[in-house]
């Protein structure tokens, strides 16, 4: 009989999971920080440093972020971004026309001036002459 790594009790469960070469009831197996299920479907294991890790977690703690360049605060590796060049990313409550600030929906049409979002209403004209 295998013994849990989490609850030390023996694993009588039809189904258990192995995780860095030890055995674990499904309920037991979970992360170190916020205590997350690990066992459930499509969930990732990470681990660093001896610690079980969700994917949120392990982003949080060891993948670099960028900064945003509306607000110049930290975007966390797990946050969704939005990408305007290669070297322009904004949180997405960030990424507004800089004049309205009228929030972008899938498929707005945007105009880049410097670091600045404007949108289809405030795009200077331009007059040739």
């Amino acid at each position: 009989m295998l013994e849990c790594q989490g609850c030390k009790q023996w694993i009588r469960d039809r189904y258990f999971l192995r995780a860095m070469e030890k055995y674990w009831h499904e309920d037991c197996l979970s992360c170190d920080l916020c205590q997350c299920r690990l066992g459930e479907v499509d969930c990732h294991l990470y681990t660093k440093l001896g610690r079980k890790l969700c994917k949120r977690d392990y982003l949080r703690l060891f993948v670099p972020s960028g900064i945003c360049t509306a607000c110049q605060r930290e975007i966390p590796a797990y946050e969704l971004v939005m990408n305007t060049t290669a070297d322009q990313v904004y949180h997405l409550e960030c990424f507004k026309c800089s004049e309205c600030e009228k929030h972008f929906c899938v498929g707005d049409k945007y105009h880049l001036q410097g670091t600045k979002i404007i949108c289809e209403d405030h795009v200077p004209i331009s007059t040739s002459g």
